[in-house]
């Protein structure tokens, strides 16, 4: 039993990553909770080496002349056995293997185990995902339950609910995903790691994966916003002067902003010139659409952007999505204006040399 028990902590430790000393210390309480609940007495006790992981059992015994109670009680003779100076009145601590012990303690030991090591199985796991929240993950496609979808991660399972997921996107089972961990949570049942594919943020990892000058920080990604399964916008800019933003971004040929686009279920990405000047920030964050101008008023901070009549169904998006997306970006209402072509605009404010080549057209 002894050997079971060394083999026991050898394999928890090796494949599981619970520390030896956990274990030991695990052992050590369980078979002393479990006597003691079996038979209300303190006389028992477990050594444990957490360097060797051997455990051994005693029960504490006292000398008596004569034994009342065989449990708790030794006489001198039997003592001097195993301490050879012991004398009445003394206690001695007898060995006691696992096998002598009754089948009731030993099942409510393992129980005792078997939650402790779960907890600690269940505190690892959080503290692995709960330090990698917003980053990217991949993971088997399990099944969907009335929650979402369940995601493999490798000694957890992930859930991905259905305001996570793409719209209209269909995963395959048991093929592998690639997600964003949003969150982690404690509950009853375990850790609840809690994935996306829908925040904005998942296209951030992504863009980070596919574009250097992004993930060296060379190119800094201001804002993303986005409709998920429709379009999304990603506002950039250069913190070198010899580096385009939006160039590096989409690539050569589109390269690199097609492979991320493919990952999300290519969604539309149009990528954005971030400017700190607000109005021809707005200018930009309509592309593809080419509007004519705009201008913001003071009272109350709405843009108002005029469009000709051919440019204005892009710059308003399939129901709208296109404007709705360029107020999130510039957190702030936005006019919408048609105007004839040639026909004089008040306070224009767009600015010669200003482009629109940003849009990625997928």
């Amino acid at each position: 039993m002894r050997d079971e028990i060394q083999s026991a902590i050898y394999e928890l430790e090796k494949e599981r990553g619970i520390s030896r000393e956990y274990i030991v210390t695990a052992i050590k309480e369980a078979f002393e909770a479990a006597y003691q609940q079996q038979y209300q007495k303190d006389n028992f006790l477990v050594k444990a080496d957490t360097g060797t992981g051997l455990v051994r059992l005693y029960s504490r015994k006292s000398v008596v002349a004569k034994v009342t109670d065989g449990d708790s009680e030794i006489t001198l003779k039997d003592a001097r056995k195993v301490e050879p100076e012991a004398k009445t009145g003394d206690d001695v601590l007898i060995q006691v293997k696992i096998e002598q012990l009754p089948l009731s303690v030993i099942v409510k030991a393992r129980k005792f185990i078997d939650d402790k090591i779960k907890e600690r199985e269940n505190d690892l796991v959080f503290e692995r995902f709960h330090s990698q929240v917003g980053t990217l993950v991949n993971g088997e496609v399990l099944r969907q339950n009335k929650e979402g979808l369940l995601i493999n991660l490798a000694r957890c399972e992930g859930i991905m609910p259905k305001d996570q997921q793409i719209p209209g996107e269909r995963l395959r089972f048991q093929g592998v995903a690639k997600a964003l961990i949003l969150s982690v949570d404690k509950s009853a049942q375990g850790p609840r790691v809690v994935l996306t594919r829908s925040h904005p943020d998942f296209i951030q990892r992504l863009v980070e994966l596919e574009v250097p000058e992004v993930g060296s920080g060379l190119v800094e990604v201001k804002r993303i916003v986005r409709e998920p399964g429709q379009r999304a916008k990603v506002a950039v800019f250069s913190r070198d002067p010899k580096i385009d933003p939006v160039g590096a971004v989409i690539g050569p040929m589109g390269g690199r902003i097609r492979a991320v686009s493919r990952e999300i279920a290519f969604e539309h990405i149009d990528v954005i010139r971030y400017d700190p000047n607000p109005v021809k920030y707005a200018i930009n964050a309509f592309s593809p659409a080419k509007v004519l101008d705009a201008e913001r008023r003071p009272e109350d901070g709405t843009f108002v952007v005029h469009a000709t009549a051919e440019a204005f169904p892009v710059a308003l998006g399939k129901g709208g999505v296109n404007v709705r997306l360029v107020e999130r970006l510039l957190d702030a209402k936005v006019e919408l204006v048609q105007v004839e072509e040639g026909q004089p605009q008040a306070a224009p404010t767009r600015e010669a040399g200003e482009t629109h080549e940003e849009s990625t057209n997928l």
